[in-house]
Formats: structure tokens, sequence, C-alpha cells
């Protein structure tokens, strides 16, 4: 059967798993697929396993499998959703000091958020109020771009904003100035992809401005589609990763930084319904 010759045996994975649990670890992948296989093997059935760490981390079982079988290079904010989950902490802080060596590594180099203050602590749980409320996620990003008082925020949202303000005082997301704003305390959201997508849809339909494109240096806006290669669709990414690193690097001089505030969201993706 052709479906049969597509898909590896349940079996066949975790044999794999189990097997590298007894080499050394030599790189993420090693490191990834080792833990998964730890964590499967707490279950005597590991297709079951592997569908609780499924919908405990929110990553496809197609993912997780190419992660045991070492065919998947995860990406900072994969590694944030099954760490939280393989060790049981939604405290982004907690995470890092309990993940392997080359987890920790690999997170404080390529995650933008590991540059900021130690002082910060990240935390799942504020990301899924980020998702949910468009408030929530407005608030959080003005906070750290413009920092706001108390009748911005009844002019522009109402009593709910007001409660929603309470909310995030109480949560220490947001922490009140000498001067009467409010800018973003110490509690963070982590930032998965769904996060980054429905705060950027927000921030683009609430911020961007058409009407401004025929100004020199007031904004950018780009579509575009075709159907291409799979080779130069690796390189489109590749060079959106490059574009965007290079971007946070400017931020590294301090002179950078000024009263200017900014959002960027890209994406860059497939035609293709999610299966």
């Amino acid at each position: 059967m052709k479906l049969a010759k597509r898909r590896r045996p349940q079996y066949v994975i975790w044999k794999q798993a189990r097997s590298c649990m007894q080499e050394s670890t030599a790189s993420i992948q090693d490191q990834v697929s080792q833990d998964i296989g730890r964590f499967l093997q707490r279950h005597k059935d590991p297709r079951k396993g592997l569908l609780q760490l499924s919908a405990k981390t929110r990553i496809h079982t197609k993912t997780l499998r190419r992660l045991v079988l070492k065919e998947h290079n995860p990406t900072y904010q994969t590694l944030y959703k099954l760490y939280s989950c393989l060790m049981g902490t939604a405290d982004l802080g907690q995470m890092l000091n309990a993940a392997p060596a080359l987890i920790q590594e690999k997170l404080r180099r390529t995650d933008p958020q590991m540059k900021s203050s130690p002082l910060h602590k990240y935390n799942v749980s504020i990301e899924q109020e980020l998702i949910k409320d468009p408030c929530f996620s407005e608030l959080y990003v003005l906070a750290d771009t413009r920092p706001f008082d108390l009748k911005f925020v009844k002019s522009r949202f109402g009593e709910y904003g007001l409660d929603i303000l309470q909310k995030m005082l109480q949560l220490n997301v947001l922490r009140l100035l000498e001067n009467g704003r409010y800018a973003l305390g110490s509690n963070r959201s982590t930032f998965s992809a769904e996060a980054i997508k429905a705060v950027g849809l927000r921030l683009t339909e609430k911020y961007s401005k058409p009407a401004r494109t025929d100004e020199n240096y007031a904004n950018y806006m780009n579509l575009f589609f075709e159907s291409i290669n799979e080779a130069t669709y690796r390189k489109w990414l590749d060079i959106d990763v490059q574009a965007f690193q290079d971007k946070m690097r400017l931020l590294e001089d301090p002179s950078s930084r000024g009263s200017l505030p900014i959002f960027m969201f890209n994406v860059i993706d497939t035609l293709q319904e999610p299966s």
C-alpha cells in the first residue's frame, strides 16, 4: 500500500529514540531526540506518548517524529514549547535552568529576548493572555515602546481597558513609572509563532499606514506570490532570517535607540492548507 510506504512504523521511531539515548550528545538534534525518547520511555505505547506530547506542546506529531529521527533542526520557538513541557514549567527562567546545556546555549544565542535584562521573567501563561486578548497585547507592545497613562487606556479601551490594566499590574506585566505612565514590568511574554501571528496581525491592522508609502522612509510594505522550487524557497527563508538578525544586531549599539516607536511583522509561507 502507498500509505505504508510513506509512513514509518511507530516501533522504528521508538527503537531509534531508544538507541539515541545511549549515544553521547553531540548536537541539538541529538539532544532533542534523546529527551523526547526519555519522555516516550515512560509510556507503554509510544504512539500514545507521542500524541500526548503533541497535545501538551502544540507541536504536530509529524514534527515530533522528525525530531526523534533527527530529520529536523528545531527553532528556538520549537524548543520553548518542547522543553516547557519536558521540564514541567511555564516559566522560561526555570526552564532554562533545568534544560540541558546545549538547549540553554541555543536559546540564549538565537532568541532576541535573551539579550534583555536578566531580571526579566518570561512566562508561557502570559503569552496565552497576549494571544487571546487584543487589549492585553496592544498595551503590552505600547508599554515597551511608548509608555501611556490612565487617560490613554480609558479613551482607547474604556472600562474594559482599565480592568485589563489592573490585571497586567497584578501579573507584574506592567509597572507604574514616577511620571504616572505605565511601562513593561518584570514579567514578560514568550513569543511562539502563534503569538507572533496574533500580535503581528493586530498591529498591522491598527498601525500600518498605506497612505504614507509615498513618503520616503515612512514605512515599507511588500506582497508577492509565485510558484517556486524548494531550493529557492529555502534561500528566501535564509535571506529573511539573516535580515532579521542584522536588524537586531543594529540594536546592540546603544546609540540606535530613540523615541520613535516602531513594529516589524514579516511572514513567508506556502499557499497550502495546513495538513
